[in-house]
């Protein structure tokens, strides 16, 4: 294979394994105890609501009420891991399972995931951790379904209605487009995984941002020629049991199931735990019916789909419904007071009250023309104070870097967005999971491979883009000295690292 086909063959493998990234485990939280989040997700909502709001100047308000719902949606997410999520991995106002670097460590080792071939390369992304919100518990990652991936869905429920579809017949359609989609690369065939909780959770975000603007009494109200926020957002109204994966079992494929199959029969003994089987005697007191779980049942009926009730902790474990002692709900840590401020305030001051950080960032590629080259690049950041960047945070900033190789140097100037986890002294980033590098670069060769001559000097822009824990890049510059030869050459490289 040549470079170019190698370059190719690596981009595709590395977005589509972790396209089905950020896989949770609510099993192993079972038995200990969560403090309910409600109050502070809810916060963070309607905050970036406000300052979605805030984005348009005086003198150029939003035309529309969608106008403010996409650019609620583009403050809300990224690629894979959207911003949303990453507050919920780190606010000091969310309590989470795990928390913080070590317990996050014991996690992925331990996680209903925690045995994967070696390039399933989804499992080079972080594991989410569980929180809780109005009575259910979840992975972080559905706070990522609803904002983005509900956001496609209710794109796809507009243009439907726009072709002249019934808004009934335009949500059923949108949401059986997102069950088939999770069965082809966004589940079963990447990760041999169809998360049914998150379909839920998809769903949940088209009906929240239809509440923005289409419904009788919406969210956004338009005030004289002003949009204002009628109504706060309540979380509450869209959570439900189902995005619960160990209520809402998964589908698994007959590869993955081997491998989940062990770990969950591991958990069997939690059953009769009084937090559990509280909670779950809660879950089905809450629950009701969905469209997505009509739909479901409407595949597993027609064989398109595997029942998902004989992926589930009752079927594995034989249990009946329900089992357990004495039920005795486990008494919630308390939360933090925040004094005498709003949780809306307490949320605005984590995100203003930060720490400037340089942070190193390393890396080792296979490149044209480089042949092979490592990488040294310090960047200019910053942090909330209450931080632990052992999880993922999101790091901004611009940055500096050189890259000696076989066939030639490199020097950059450029500025990143990186999701990562840094090293137990937060010097060093010792995971890059997504992001992008935008690069000024200066490139001279030192060595004549066959490829392009040595002692040349080039300059021009260059894009990297971390996934996975890998990366990808390519570039284009211009040749600079008085010598020989073609103008222009193309970069390219896929490795390790930053």
């Amino acid at each position: 294979m040549n470079l170019r086909g190698l370059f190719i063959g690596s981009v595709l493998m590395l977005l589509a394994g972790s396209s089905a990234a950020l896989e949770t485990d609510q099993y192993w939280a079972w038995g200990r105890s969560l403090a309910d989040s409600t109050e502070a997700v809810n916060a963070r909502f309607n905050l970036e609501l406000e300052r979605a709001l805030a984005s348009f100047p005086d003198h150029r308000p939003p035309k529309s009420c969608r106008q403010i719902a996409a650019a609620f949606r583009s403050r809300m997410r990224f690629i894979l891991l959207h911003d949303f999520q990453i507050w919920a991995w780190n606010s000091e106002w969310v309590d989470r399972i795990p928390d913080g670097g070590d317990e996050q460590r014991e996690y992925r080792q331990t996680n209903l995931y925690s045995s994967h071939p070696t390039i399933d390369t989804g499992t080079w992304m972080p594991y989410t951790p569980t929180i809780e919100v109005a009575g259910v518990r979840f992975g972080t990652d559905k706070l990522g379904h609803l904002v983005s991936s509900g956001w496609n869905q209710y794109a796809s429920y507009r243009r439907r209605i726009a072709s002249g579809e019934t808004p009934e017949e335009a949500e059923r359609r949108a949401v059986q487009r997102g069950v088939v989609e999770e069965s082809l690369i966004l589940g079963e065939l990447a990760s041999g995984v169809q998360a049914i909780a998150d379909l839920e959770a998809n769903h949940a975000g088209l009906l929240f941002y239809r509440d923005l603007c289409d419904v009788e009494d919406p969210v956004l109200a338009l005030e004289g020629n002003r949009w204002i926020i009628a109504r706060p957002v309540d979380i509450g109204d869209y959570v439900t049991p189902r995005w619960d994966e160990s209520y809402q079992p998964s589908v698994y494929n007959k590869g993955r199931w081997r491998k989940v199959k062990p770990v969950l029969e591991g958990y069997c003994d939690r059953l009769d735990h009084p937090q559990v089987v509280a909670m779950r005697r809660r879950y089905r007191e809450l629950d009701r019916e969905s469209l997505v779980g009509s739909i479901v049942a409407e595949r597993v009926a027609g064989g398109k789909l595997a029942d998902p009730a004989q992926f589930g902790i009752e079927a594995v474990c034989g249990a009946t419904v329900p089992v357990g002692r004495e039920v005795v709900e486990n008494e919630a840590p308390p939360r933090k007071p925040i004094g005498s401020t709003t949780m809306k305030e307490a949320v605005a001051s984590e995100d203003e009250d930060r720490r400037g950080i340089m942070l190193g960032l390393g890396g080792l590629h296979l490149s044209y023309p480089q042949v092979v080259s490592t990488s040294l690049a310090v960047m200019l950041s910053s942090q909330p104070v209450t931080y632990d960047c052992r999880t993922p945070c999101i790091f901004r900033g611009p940055f500096v870097e050189v890259e000696p190789g076989l066939g030639g140097g490199k020097l950059s100037l450029g500025w990143s967005r990186v999701t990562g986890k840094t090293n137990r002294s937060g010097t060093f980033l010792k995971a890059a999971f997504i992001g992008v590098a935008y690069k000024l670069t200066i490139l001279r060769t030192w060595s004549d491979l066959g490829w392009v001559p040595k002692n040349r000097t080039y300059a021009g822009f260059e894009i990297g883009v971390p996934v996975a824990q890998a990366n990808i890049g390519f570039g284009l510059l211009y040749r600079v000295d008085d010598g020989d030869g073609k103008k222009w050459t193309i970069t390219g490289s896929v490795g390790w690292g930053f």
